[in-house]
């Protein structure tokens, strides 16, 4: 029995012996490669931009599995052993790595070196390039693309590939109406170094085509990239009901406001714009109803007078439940989702036979844009005013030139609105050259109103949580998108959009 025993351990230490091998050994092993495909690196598609001390390597590979990390090996010998690795950039199935620390006229090996997840990195050729001599040269530059062109403005997007051995003090763009544009025609600068960068084209005519060249410059000279063309929009005549101007509301848009803010007859079922443009209708708005003989201007949010699933959608709701204002019947749909029924700009007509629906509301993105990101002829955007006694904002267009009238503190949100202070028959010569005036048309709440003209709720498209919706709001020192409740009265301005060429 003795004998048996010391055996029957024997094997038992054998079992745990070999269990535990076995679990050393599977723990060795990485996960097999995700993809039956093996990686392909599109060396054709490969470009290499050299410089004297640094080099720049962009390309693109093809395999559908993950990669967990890409390498660049480089070395002045072909083993490449103790070369340096530097870490490549992926983006999709494009790679981009720079090289630096380079010596001048010297020639290079590298490989490039792929974690994917398989028992063994893959590793591809060797190939080669050669840095360029102590000689400087002249910058290397791309002319990437422009985007964003509107009837007076674009935007280039630049790329300093090289400084060409010395210091890129000075990169930008320059254009013109004829090919071969330099730095005699029209040119603005954006700093210095390598890199990417943008430039904005303004005061440009519209319908015209445009030439344009990034430029950079060094202690040899100035380098040019390639040279893109394109056309400026024409300018459109406003839609009727609007103010003949264009205002930019993102990359692209371009928008023509209404006349005047909105207004409803309850008796009448009828809608319309405020005339003159600073015209607020105020305690009026305490009368809501449906058959209140008169008009009014504040209005809850979505309330479009079409039965889009909203409990409150008729003009003159003014129940003070804001879950009872959900466009579609939810919480989570802008105005402008689902049929575009609960946007005020869905049943708006100024002439028979116009295009169905071309009015509507801005989101809060777009309010956002146009107060503080646009770009325009003059780089003014808006200042405060007060016309004709009202209180509140002139926007100007986007051709808006500084010498049609002289205005102080612009874009500064926090000036007063003494600041600029004008005539209802000054401010008519502003509106024929387009401009906007936004009054401080006050709140509703319930069977109140509030702060008529010194503040101003705007209501955007873009619904924020159950209860809530986002509005431009402004008072004496604060301009930006608020939170308001759905139930609460807003003012409303529509627009027009401009077709995109």
């Amino acid at each position: 029995m003795f004998f048996e025993k010391k055996e029957d351990r024997r094997k038992k230490r054998e079992v745990v012996w070999m269990a535990l091998v076995m679990l050393w050994m599977v723990s060795c092993v990485k996960d097999p490669a995700p993809s039956t495909k093996p990686f392909q690196l599109l060396k054709e598609k490969e470009k290499i931009s050299v410089g004297t001390d640094r080099a720049t390597l962009i390309g693109e590979y093809a395999y559908s599995g993950l990669i967990d990390g890409m390498k660049l090996r480089v070395g002045d010998e072909e083993h490449l052993y103790g070369s340096d690795d530097y870490e490549v950039a992926l983006n999709g199935n494009s790679f981009f790595v720079e090289v630096t620390g380079l010596r001048p006229s010297t020639l290079y090996y590298y490989r490039y070196i792929v974690d994917y997840g398989s028992v063994n990195d893959w590793n591809s050729d060797i190939y080669t390039f050669t840095t360029a001599t102590d000689e400087i040269d002249l910058p290397v530059l791309t002319t990437v693309q422009v985007t964003g062109v509107i009837t007076t403005a674009a935007t280039c997007l630049c790329h300093v590939v090289d400084d060409g051995g010395a210091e890129v003090t000075e990169r930008g763009a320059c254009w013109d109406t004829h090919p071969h544009p330099d730095n005699t025609s029209h040119v603005f600068a954006n700093g210095g170094g390598l890199g990417e960068y943008t430039i904005d084209m303004t005061e440009l005519e519209p319908n015209t085509t445009y030439y344009v060249r990034a430029y950079a410059k060094n202690s040899k000279g100035i380098g040019y990239g390639e040279e893109l063309s394109f056309t400026t929009q024409e300018v459109l005549d406003a839609p009727l009901g609007c103010l003949n101007g264009l205002f930019t509301v993102g990359e692209g848009r371009q928008v023509w406001f209404s006349q005047g803010n909105l207004q409803y007859h309850p008796l009448l079922s009828e809608w319309g714009f405020a005339e003159p443009q600073p015209l607020c209708i105020g305690d009026g708005n305490t009368l809501i109803g449906p058959d209140y003989d008169g008009w009014i201007d504040l209005f809850g949010w979505g309330t479009s007078g079409f039965d889009h699933g909203a409990v409150c959608y008729q003009p003159w709701s003014k129940s003070p439940d804001a879950e009872k204002y959900h466009a579609y019947g939810s919480w989570e749909y802008n105005l402008n989702d689902q049929t575009g029924q609960a946007d005020w700009g869905y049943g708006i007509e100024v002439e028979e036979g116009q295009e169905a629906h071309p009015f509507r509301t801005l989101s809060s993105d777009e309010w956002e844009y146009l107060f503080h990101e646009r770009s325009t002829a003059s780089g003014i955007r808006f200042a405060r005013a007060q016309v004709g006694g009202i209180n509140g904002f002139l926007l100007l267009p986007d051709h808006w030139s500084s010498s049609m009238y002289y205005l102080n503190n612009v874009n500064q949100e926090e000036a007063s609105y003494g600041s600029n202070t004008m005539t209802l028959s000054t401010f008519e010569d502003l509106e024929s050259n387009g401009a906007v005036f936004l009054p401080a048309a006050g709140r509703r709440t319930d069977d109140e109103v509030w702060d008529v003209g010194s503040y101003g709720w705007y209501w955007s498209s873009s619904a924020n949580g159950e209860r809530k919706a986002l509005s431009l709001y402004f008072e004496e020192d604060y301009l930006g998108t608020q939170s308001a409740n759905r139930s609460a009265g807003c003012a409303v301005r529509l627009v027009y959009d401009c077709p995109v060429k």
